[in-house]
């Protein structure tokens, strides 16, 4: 029997910022949507199996859809709550928090939410990252 192969190509055409913050995930997520005068509110988990040792891992995810100007905003978290640490992207297992922005945003907005995230007094280090550099970019797929 022959077996067949399916090559997914997905697209990481997003802006990808990485968050250092010891707070809780809804405490950041409020100060973040002050910040950016958005409103981003907790969805389902995201579930994924970690290839590790193929056990499921949920992380907290918050996000707002703006369809006028077909953007998207969400925060999620890089490690699982739980008494195990499971961690999302284990290359970038120094953060805590991922900001992805989607859609069509000029770059000059991007700086200028990068600048409004690095001045919330409890945020340690936000710093943008290309999503084409990760391995594990397919975990913040969802």
């Amino acid at each position: 029997m022959t077996r067949h192969r399916l090559n997914v190509e997905y697209e990481y055409e997003f802006f990808l910022v990485g968050i250092s913050c010891h707070e809780r995930p809804y405490r950041l997520c409020w100060a973040i949507n002050n910040a950016l005068e958005i409103e981003m509110s907790a969805i389902a988990l995201h579930a994924i199996s970690l290839k590790k040792n193929n056990a499921v891992a949920e992380f907290s995810v918050f996000n707002v859809e703006n369809r006028e100007n077909e953007t998207s905003f969400s925060l999620i978290a890089n490690k699982s709550p739980g008494d195990e640490l499971k961690i999302l992207i284990l290359e970038q297992s120094q953060l805590d928090y991922f900001f992805i922005v989607k859609g069509a945003y000029p770059e000059v907005d991007l700086q200028a939410m990068l600048q409004k995230i690095k001045l919330i007094p409890f945020v340690i280090m936000a710093t943008p990252i290309n999503p084409k550099t990760l391995k594990s970019k397919q975990n913040l797929l969802f």
